[in-house]
């Protein structure tokens, strides 16, 4: 995905922040898919042991191999569908707004756009063990807009991320101030 083409950058406008879930929420979810893909190779084992004359069969051979095909083919769609939502959810601050580009499902994209002046109150959290350890949560986003609120979800070093998003709000209204 080319950011260029997604925020259109006004001049004197500069990205500060490119940011996307912590990659070990990913990896928590792949691995749970991995899992998905040993499971049928257990139940193989577990029929060729006790009924090795199901697969075997003139039917029940081709049809537990036409619905094994079947459950692989969903695991493979379920983890690209996974990584697909995983890699294009983003969220990008620059020294004058903020956007939010969700992509939900395979062909839909929402792309939103906050101006920082409209910032009203900006709250991180982190909630859990593993969150905790690997540096991650979310960050909420208040505002007067019609859009009232804007959360960035899974991202790393949420606590940076507020502290760094406040001044970037007082630096942008100083300037409409000043202008």
């Amino acid at each position: 995905m080319d950011i260029e083409s997604l925020i259109h950058q006004k001049t004197n406008e500069k990205v500060i922040f490119y940011l996307r879930r912590h990659v070990i929420v990913f990896i928590g979810g792949a691995l749970f898919i991995v899992l998905m893909m040993i499971l049928p190779i257990g139940a193989w084992l577990l029929a060729n042991a006790n009924w090795p004359e199901l697969l075997i069969g003139k039917i029940s051979g081709p049809a537990i191999l036409l619905l094994g095909s079947a459950y692989y083919l969903w695991v493979w769609l379920f983890l690209f569908s996974y990584f697909v939502d995983y890699y294009l959810d983003a969220w990008v601050i620059t020294t004058d707004r903020i956007l939010n580009i969700e992509q939900e499902g395979l062909f839909n994209r929402t792309v939103s756009e906050l101006d920082l002046t409209n910032v009203q109150d900006v709250t991180s959290e982190v909630h859990g063990i593993l969150p905790f350890f690997f540096g991650y949560g979310n960050v909420f986003i208040q505002t007067a807009a019609e859009r009232g609120r804007f959360v960035f979800e899974q991202v790393p070093k949420p606590e940076e991320i507020r502290k760094r998003l406040l001044i970037l709000v007082d630096e942008d209204r100083q300037r409409q101030n000043q202008g």
